[in-house]
């Protein structure tokens, strides 16, 4: 399998499972179908389209590729369809976004590497890929945004961009490397929900009275 082949699919999976998150969460606010569909939508693409602003590729991506919208319908079509099926959406939702999270967090560093940006700007990208999409579903549907909850999330991002980096540095086909980074990424965010592992906070220290 190509480069190209990986990273398609990557995106293809990253796409459909947080469209399927976006739609979930409309679905919770009693959106109808075409609600729910513009919101898959925006999920889907936000991260991918802040990431190409911010590296100044234009037309942003999925622009050029249609293709990406009719994936997103598909997610919202198949939320849709499920819901009868998922008792308790909030927990489906949260779990379709750690699977999204993983998957567009390997793609956004892919796609600043493609334009040779440095290491540490890609594994930036990465997270800004893996998050913003989410940050948009939740601010339009007046949510609190996963993101700002106490829990490990964009650190997972972050790591999962990394390792995908690193492996890449090292010589690593991206074959290997996508898949194993995006693992690591869903991992991690998945230890976190799993186990309500907080994200690590460095205040200021108290002073003794």
């Amino acid at each position: 399998m190509t480069d190209f082949d990986a990273i398609s699919a990557l995106n293809i999976f990253g796409l459909f499972v947080f469209a399927i998150s976006g739609a979930l969460t409309a679905l919770r606010n009693d959106m109808d179908f075409f609600g729910v569909a513009m919101i898959a939508i925006v999920t889907g693409v936000g991260g991918g389209t802040v990431r190409d602003v911010l590296l100044g590729s234009f037309p942003v991506w999925w622009i050029k590729d249609t293709s990406a919208v009719y994936v997103c319908l598909g997610g919202a079509v198949a939320a849709t369809l499920a819901q009868p099926l998922l008792a308790l959406r909030q927990n489906a939702l949260v779990w379709a976004d750690a699977l999204g999270l993983s998957a567009f967090a390997i793609l956004g560093a892919q796609s600043a590497m493609s334009v040779n940006a440095p290491a540490i700007i890609a594994i930036f990208m990465g997270a800004v890929t893996a998050t913003f999409g989410g940050v948009m579903r939740d601010v339009l549907l007046n949510e609190p945004p996963l993101i700002l909850k106490q829990d490990i999330y964009a650190t997972a991002a972050l790591i999962g961009a990394a390792v995908y980096v690193g492996l890449v540095a090292a010589g690593t086909d991206a074959d290997v490397a996508a898949p194993v980074a995006a693992a690591a990424a869903f991992a991690i965010r998945a230890a976190a929900i799993r186990f309500n592992i907080p994200s690590p906070k460095f205040g200021r220290p108290r002073l003794k009275k």
